[in-house]
């Protein structure tokens, strides 16, 4: 689009140069029109799903920015997992889990909300590449179905959802992020 317009831009100028000349624009136009017919040439955008530069450095701030996260997460999921194997009953496992959730809350609420929306899907895609799982079933994992579905119904206020994957082979936003991670973050 930014193409066509550009060139209908380009159009404009040139015949605005050739109006106010100051040759006989009229009696020029006609003598080449007669001899030099051209071919019709259609302009069209390419695909609009390829990212632009200025996307890709906006997508590699926000991938950026929200990574740490996904090395808390696990470092508190690994923390919690070898915690919960000591629990022999249901009852202790569930109170480890809400103390540790108030711990996370209070820990995190700042930083958390201070996400944009699009962060917050990145962040929710970087969990499943991460895990394999989605935030939906962490939480449904750790807490329970209510839980699950109170988050995620704020989630889908927000126009997020935590049952988003990583797939980056029908998903060239996907792609573009695992490109960000192994060469920025992975070494």
């Amino acid at each position: 689009m930014n193409q066509l317009i550009k060139y209908t831009l380009i159009i404009w100028i040139l015949s605005g140069f050739v109006l106010f000349s100051q040759v006989d624009s009229s009696a020029y136009m006609i003598k080449t029109t007669e001899k030099n017919l051209l071919n019709e040439v259609i302009v069209e955008a390419e695909s609009s799903n390829i990212f632009s530069q200025r996307d890709y450095l906006i997508l590699k701030r926000r991938v950026l920015k929200v990574y740490p996260y996904v090395d808390s997460i696990r470092s508190i999921i690994q923390t919690a997992e070898v915690e919960l194997q000591h629990f022999s009953k249901k009852r202790l496992s569930r109170k480890y889990t809400r103390k540790l959730q108030k711990k996370i809350v209070f820990r995190f609420r700042k930083d958390i909300t201070d996400l944009t929306r699009k962060e917050g899907v990145i962040l929710s895609k970087l969990i499943y590449r991460e895990f394999g799982v989605t935030a939906y079933d962490l939480i449904l994992n750790y807490r329970n179905g209510f839980h699950a579905f109170f988050w995620q119904r704020l989630a889908k206020m927000y126009d997020g959802d935590l049952k988003v994957i990583f797939d980056e082979k029908n998903n060239q936003e996907d792609l573009l992020i695992n490109s960000i991670i192994d060469k920025y973050i992975t070494r």
